[in-house]
Order: C-alpha cells, then sequence, then structure tokens
C-alpha cells in the first residue's frame, strides 16, 4: 500500500509532463483548495496572465520578478485595472507558482516580492481603506422587524419564510452566502444545551458557530415548516437534506442568496454602497465585537484564516473586551 501511494504521488509531482501544454485542469491542480468564489477568479487571472505570455513570445519558465511587473504595469495602463484588482491578480499568480514548485515544475516563486520595492507598493498595492458596510442600530432594528418570522397572526408561505429565514441566518450567524446555501440539516445541532452549527468555509477549513437562542428557536420551527413543504412536493427523496433547498430539493445560487438580501435592503430604502449578504457578515462582526466578545473568538465564528485578517477589517471595532456569547 505504502509502494502504491508514493508511485501515485510520484506521478502527481510529474503532472504535467509540458509547461505550454497546460489546461484549464491542470492551472486548478496548481492553485490547490479554494472557495467557489475565489476558484474562477484565480483560473481567470492565470488565464489571462498564460495568454498575455505567448503574445509576448515568453513561456512560464521565461517568468522573471521583470517580467511580473511588467505585465501588471500593461493591465494598470491599458486596462485600467485598480490596485485590488492587481494584488488579486498578484495572489492568484503567487499560489500559481507555488503550486508548480511543490509539483517539481519550478524552482522558485518570481511572484512573490515582484512588487515588494517602495514605488511598487505606492503604486499598486495600496487600495483604498474603507470601512466595512454594516447595519446601523435603528437599521437592525427595521432589518428585524420587516423578516419577522415568529409571533406572526398569519402563517407566511414558505417561500417567504425560507427567503426571510437566510437572512435572519445570515444576520444572527455571520455566515458566508456560499456556506449558509451548502448547510445540511445534519450540520445543525439545535436541541443540545449549547446549541450550533458547523460549517465547512474557505480553505476547506471546517469551524462551529454557536447560536443564541432566538436563532435556535426559528431554525426548529423553520425545519418543521421545511419538512411539511416538501413533504407536499414529494420530488425531493434521496437527495443531500440541505436546509435552504427549493422544491426539487437543490440548492439556493448566490446570485439567489444576494437577490433577497439586496430586495430586504431595498425595501428598508437603505442607500449602501454595498447592498449584499456581506453587510449582515460584517453587521454580525461589529456586533459581536461592541459586545466585548474577543477578537480571537470572532476570528474563529467567522471562519478567518488568521486574527491578522480579522484585525484588519475590523480594527475600528476590536478593543472591547467580554463575555463570549454570539448576541
Amino acid at each position: 500500500m505504502a509502494v502504491l501511494c508514493a508511485a501515485i504521488y510520484l506521478e502527481w509531482r510529474r503532472w504535467p509532463v509540458n509547461l505550454e501544454n497546460m489546461d484549464d485542469g491542470d492551472v486548478l491542480q496548481a492553485l490547490g483548495d479554494l472557495s467557489e468564489g475565489s476558484v474562477n477568479i484565480y483560473l481567470w487571472h492565470v488565464s489571462g496572465f498564460r495568454a498575455w505570455l505567448a503574445e509576448h513570445s515568453l513561456t512560464l519558465l521565461d517568468v522573471t520578478k521583470s517580467v511580473i511587473r511588467t505585465y501588471c504595469e500593461k493591465m494598470k495602463k491599458n486596462r485600467h485595472w485598480s490596485a485590488s484588482t492587481i494584488n488579486t491578480a498578484l495572489a492568484a499568480l503567487t499560489r500559481f507558482f507555488d503550486g508548480l514548485i511543490e509539483s517539481g515544475l519550478m524552482d522558485e516563486n518570481p511572484s512573490r516580492g515582484a512588487l515588494g520595492d517602495k514605488r511598487a507598493r505606492r503604486s499598486f498595492s495600496r487600495a483604498p481603506k474603507r470601512l466595512p458596510v454594516i447595519l446601523f442600530e435603528d437599521e437592525e432594528r427595521r432589518f428585524l422587524e420587516v423578516t419577522q418570522v415568529l409571533g406572526l397572526d398569519v402563517p407566511l408561505p414558505f417561500q417567504t419564510l425560507r427567503a426571510r429565514q437566510i437572512a435572519r441566518l445570515l444576520y444572527f450567524t455571520g455566515l458566508r452566502e456560499h456556506e449558509a446555501i451548502q448547510l445540511r440539516v445534519t450540520d445543525l445541532h439545535l436541541d443540545s444545551d449549547a446549541p450550533a452549527l458547523r460549517v465547512i468555509g474557505k480553505g476547506n477549513r471546517e469551524r462551529e458557530v454557536p447560536l443564541g437562542p432566538i436563532i435556535q428557536q426559528e431554525m426548529l420551527l423553520f425545519l418543521e415548516a421545511r419538512e411539511a413543504f416538501l413533504r407536499v412536493q414529494k420530488r425531493c427523496a434521496g437527495l443531500p437534506a440541505l436546509v435552504f433547498c427549493d422544491a426539487m430539493g437543490g440548492a439556493f445560487s448566490r446570485g439567489g442568496v444576494y437577490y433577497i438580501v439586496s430586495t430586504i435592503f431595498a425595501e428598508l430604502g437603505l442607500v449602501k454602497r454595498n447592498k449584499g449578504p456581506h453587510v449582515l457578515r460584517h453587521t454580525f462582526a461589529t456586533r459581536q465585537f461592541r459586545a466585548g466578545v474577543p477578537a480571537a473568538v470572532v476570528k474563529t465564528w467567522l471562519g478567518h484564516s488568521t486574527l491578522a485578517v480579522t484585525l484588519s477589517v475590523y480594527e475600528h471595532v476590536a478593543e472591547a473586551s467580554g463575555s463570549a456569547r454570539p448576541v
């Protein structure tokens, strides 16, 4: 068995034989595990860079820091790329070349430090700093009123209940939209003394997010309504038990969640720079910091890879400390 595993590993390390014959599958293998959102963006950047190299009669083995810098300068000048787009392109290329090094196809990563000098950082790397877009206290109150699911005189149609509940789950847990739509019934632990949900986020990292009493009660009742709805449909037997599914048992799209949240914001008359689900994630994080939850705990609940990532976004509200239960 060990010999077989070693043979498979060595075969992987020889992939692909010719760098110039790489297809999208090879590029994806070099990029490794990425979130659904990142994989398409990174693949687009790597493919664009390889096409630019071909136009200039260059190969991947010809790439140096100078070539990377020239590419970024051309993209900034000719395609009007912003600092943020340049940084994303560099992140994609860095991960791609790291994958080639790990597979034994290259010896060093030319994108690391390519824009590391002072002049380059000033030109490319400093995207304008903006505070995260959140709901303010009065807006939060109105959001909770317009999405109310408990204590109503008339029961909601299931489609309306489902839309409100997914928005409220994002608000009360800080989940990313793709994490919410991939959530399965078995990921919810609602009957324990410490109710929580488990989710797999970016980088294939699994985490546990505690649930407060309000969202716990709402989710218990939602699952009952969900079962009744699907029982009537009779078309989803045998499919994975997604928490937020359509009549066929299929998952929502990320665009569908964006539409739900942006429609609620429009109903509230909110004028924001961003109007999507991430506003609810930022609102959740900000609320925890203002309640005194330690930064390391918030980092875990949000699923950030490092505490530095959390503090880089929420440093303006991260000084408080206190009890560590969501509010």
